[in-house]
C-alpha cells in the first residue's frame, strides 16, 4: 500500500502541475498528434480517435528494451500481462479475461494458440512500429472475441529509400542463469515501383530455476522468426501490397506430471500470409481488398512419456475482407465493409481427435461525422452470423466535445461479444498436470458485455493528459463447472464442462499524463483503479491487480546521443483464486550512447532489486537481469 500512495503522489504532480509540458524535445508534437487507425480504421490523430486509445511508439519500445510485445506491453494503461497455461504471456484490459481481447497483426486476425490464447512472446518487436490498444468494446468493427478491447500490432511499412538495422544482444541473470542472446536485422528498400523489408532474429535463452522444486521458473528457448512485406504501385494511387511471417520456438523444462518428474518439451510454430489492394481515390474515399491466413501449430510432450501430456494441435484462420471509406455530405466520413472468416482446429490427445470448422459472416456500417463545430460523434453496428452460436449486432456511440483547442471531454458506449471457442466447443483437454478433464460443450452461447466510459484529456505541445472512468457488464462467461470425480489414488481425475453461468460487473478509472523537466529530463505515466466483481460467485474472473501504475523518469542530451531512463512498474492487490494476493513494485533502468549516425551502445537492468511472487513453486517474475549489446544503423 505505500507503494501505491507513492506513486499515485508522484503521479498527482506529473500529470496536474501547472506549467507541465509533454515530454519530447523542443517543437516536438503533442503524443495527442500521433495518428492511429484501430478505433476507426481511418487515420486520426490520437487526440480526435473516439474512446480511449492509446499508443506505444518504436521509440518507446527502445527505450524499454523490450524484445518481444509482452515485454512492451509493460507500460500500457489498464493492462496487464500475465502468465497463463502453458506459460502463455497474454494481455487482459480493464480486468477482462485474456481471451476478451482480441490481437491484430497490422489488423489481420492471428489464428489461436495454446488453449485459444494469443501468446505475446512469439511476436518480436524488430518489425513492430508501433502497438495501438483500444480499450473497451470494439466489436462494433471488429466482431467477435473484442469484447474487452483491441491490441493491434502495426508492422514496419516497406521505405522508401534502401534502411536497415542489425542488432546484438547479451542477457544474464543475477544468478548467472538465463543466458540469453539476441540477434535480429531487418533491410528494405525500393527498386523501382516496388519496395521491401525483410526481417528477421534469432534468440537462445537458457532456462533458470530459483525456487530449486519442480516445475523449472524458467524454460529453455529457442525462437526464430522471419517475415517479408512487398509494396507495388500499380498506378499513383492503387498499391498491391503483402507479408508473410513466421515464428517457432522450443520450450524445454522439468515439469512433475502424472506424479513423476518429467521433461516438457512444446514445439510452436506460427506462420501467417496476406495479400491486400489499396485504391486511394479522390475526396477522401478509399476502398481495401484484403485476404489473409494464419495457422498457429503446436506439438507438446513429455520425457518419460505420458499418455495424457501428448498433444498435438493446429488452428488456422482464413479471412477475406472487403472495407470502404469516404467522405460524403462535406460532413460524414462512412466506413462500410464485409467480412468472412473460417476457424478450424485439428486436435489429437490421448488418441482422441477432434477435427472441426466454424465459419462467421459479417457487415458493418460507420458514421463519423460533426453535429456542430466542437461535437464530434461517432456511430457505428455491426452484424455477425456464426454458423455455431448464430446471429449478433454489435452498435457503439461515441462523441468527443472539444471545451478549447487543448481540452475535450469524451464519452463511449458499446456492446461486445466473444464467440466461444472450437476448443470450449468440441474438444476435451488435460489440465492440471493431467489430473483434471475439461469437457467440451456445443451447446454455448456467445459471452457479451455493455459498457459505458466518460473522460477527460489536455494536450499542449510538449504536455498531455487525461481521467477516464469505465463501467462494464459482462454476461454468459463461459466457465469451467465440476461435474464428477473417477478413479483413485494416481489414477483419480476430476471432469468439469464449460458452461455459460457466470456474469461480472468491471469498473475502474485511468490516469495517464507526462511532461518535460529542466536540464532535459522527461517524466510520464499512468495509473489503473480497477474493481472487479463476480456476480455468480465462481471462480475469479481474471486474476486482475486492483491497482496497477507505471511511471518513468527519463534523460536525454541530444548533443552527446545519450539517452537513459529509470521505470518503476506496480502492480497492487493481485488476489489469485486460491487467494493468494500479491503487491509488488519492479525497477529497471535502461542507458543508450549513440557513436555517429550508425552505431549504439546500450545497456540495461531489470527487476532491478529482485523482487520475487511465488505460486505453486513456479517463481512469477524473473530475477534481477543484466543486458547489453549494440545497434548498428544505416
Amino acid at each position: 500500500m505505500f507503494y501505491c500512495k507513492l506513486f499515485m503522489a508522484m503521479f498527482l504532480g506529473v500529470v496536474f502541475s501547472a506549467g507541465g509540458v509533454y515530454a519530447g524535445k523542443e517543437g516536438e508534437a503533442t503524443r495527442l498528434d500521433e495518428v492511429v487507425i484501430s478505433a476507426t480504421m481511418t487515420q486520426k490523430a490520437l487526440g480526435d480517435a473516439p474512446g480511449s486509445v492509446e499508443v506505444i511508439t518504436a521509440r518507446e519500445i527502445k527505450d524499454l528494451n523490450a524484445l518481444t510485445v509482452a515485454d512492451a506491453l509493460e507500460m500500457a494503461v489498464g493492462l496487464v500481462v500475465s502468465r497463463e497455461s502453458g506459460r502463455v504471456e497474454a494481455a487482459s484490459v480493464r480486468g477482462g479475461r485474456s481471451k476478451h481481447n482480441l490481437v491484430l497483426l497490422d489488423g489481420r486476425r492471428l489464428a489461436f494458440g495454446f488453449n485459444d490464447l494469443i501468446d505475446l512472446r512469439q511476436i518480436p518487436t524488430v518489425i513492430v512500429e508501433r502497438i495501438e490498444i483500444v480499450r473497451g468494446p470494439a466489436s462494433s468493427l471488429y466482431g467477435s472475441d473484442a469484447l474487452g478491447g483491441v491490441i493491434n500490432i502495426i508492422t514496419k511499412s516497406p521505405p522508401d529509400t534502401f534502411s536497415g538495422m542489425a542488432m546484438g544482444q547479451y542477457g544474464i541473470n543475477r544468478k548467472g542463469e538465463a543466458k540469453e542472446y539476441v540477434g535480429s536485422a531487418f533491410a528494405g528498400g525500393p527498386l523501382d515501383r516496388f519496395r521491401f523489408l525483410l526481417s528477421g532474429e534469432m534468440r537462445h535463452k537458457d532456462g533458470w530455476d530459483i525456487s530449486g522444486k519442480l516445475p523449472d521458473d524458467g524454460y529453455k528457448e529457442k525462437p526464430k522468426f522471419a517475415a517479408g512485406r512487398f509494396a507495388f504501385d500499380l498506378t499513383e494511387n492503387q498499391v498491391l501490397s503483402g507479408g508473410l511471417e513466421y515464428m517457432e520456438n522450443t520450450y524445454t523444462g522439468g515439469q512433475f506430471y502424472e506424479n513423476q518428474a518429467r521433461e516438457r518439451k512444446a514445439d510452436e510454430q506460427r506462420e501467417g500470409y496476406y495479400l491486400q489492394y489499396d485504391v486511394h481515390m479522390i475526396d477522401m474515399h478509399n476502398f481495401m481488398l484484403r485476404v489473409n491466413r494464419s495457422v498457429f501449430e503446436n506439438d507438446l510432450g513429455f520425457k518419460p512419456f505420458a499418455e495424457s501430456g501428448e498433444r498435438h494441435t493446429e488452428q488456422y484462420t482464413n479471412q477475406a475482407e472487403v472495407r470502404y471509406s469516404g467522405l460524403f455530405l462535406n460532413n460524414h466520413m462512412i466506413t462500410l465493409g464485409t467480412e468472412f472468416r473460417k476457424d478450424g482446429l485439428d486436435d489429437t490427445q490421448m488418441s482422441i481427435r477432434t477435427d472441426k470448422s466454424v465459419n462467421n459472416f459479417s457487415l458493418f456500417l460507420q458514421d463519423e461525422f460533426n453535429i456542430f463545430d466542437p461535437l464530434y460523434i461517432v456511430l457505428g453496428l455491426r452484424y455477425d452470423k456464426h454458423s455455431e452460436f448464430g446471429e449478433r449486432f454489435s452498435p457503439r456511440a461515441s462523441l468527443i466535445y472539444e471545451l478549447t483547442d487543448t481540452l475535450r471531454l469524451k464519452g463511449s458506449y458499446g456492446q461486445g461479444f466473444r464467440a466461444p471457442s472450437l476448443t470450449e466447443l468440441f474438444v476435451t483437454s488435460f489440465r492440471r498436470r493431467g489430473q483434471d478433464v475439461y469437457e467440451a460443450n456445443p451447446n454455448l452461447k456467445a459471452e457479451k458485455s455493455v459498457s459505458y466510459e466518460v473522460g477527460i484529456e489536455s494536450g499542449h505541445d510538449r504536455f498531455y493528459a487525461g481521467l477516464t472512468a469505465f463501467y462494464t457488464d459482462v454476461d454468459n462467461l463461459i466457465e469451467s463447472v465440476f461435474q464428477r470425480t473417477e478413479g483413485t489414488g494416481r489414477d483419480r481425475k476430476q471432469y468439469f464442462q464449460y458452461r455459460n453461468i457466470a456474469e461480472a460487473t468491471l469498473k475502474g478509472i485511468e490516469a495517464e499524463g507526462g511532461f518535460t523537466l529542466p536540464m532535459g529530463f522527461s517524466m510520464d505515466g499512468n495509473f489503473t483503479w480497477l474493481d472487479v466483481e463476480n456476480k455468480s460467485g465462481g471462480e475469479d474472473i481474471g486474476g486482475q491487480p486492483e491497482y496497477k501504475a507505471f511511471i518513468k523518469l527519463g534523460y536525454s542530451l541530444p548533443e552527446w546521443q545519450l539517452r537513459t531512463n529509470l521505470r518503476m512498474s506496480y502492480i497492487g492487490r493481485m488476489t489469485y483464486a486460491d487467494g493468494d494476493r500479491f503487491s509488488y513494485p519492479l525497477f529497471g533502468a535502461y542507458l543508450s550512447k549513440g557513436f555517429g549516425r550508425q552505431i549504439d551502445l546500450f545497456a540495461g537492468v531489470d527487476n532491478i532489486f529482485d523482487k520475487r511472487i511465488e505460486r505453486n513453486n513456479v517463481v512469477q517474475i524473473e530475477p534481477t537481469t543484466f543486458y547489453a549489446g549494440v545497434s548498428m544503423s544505416f
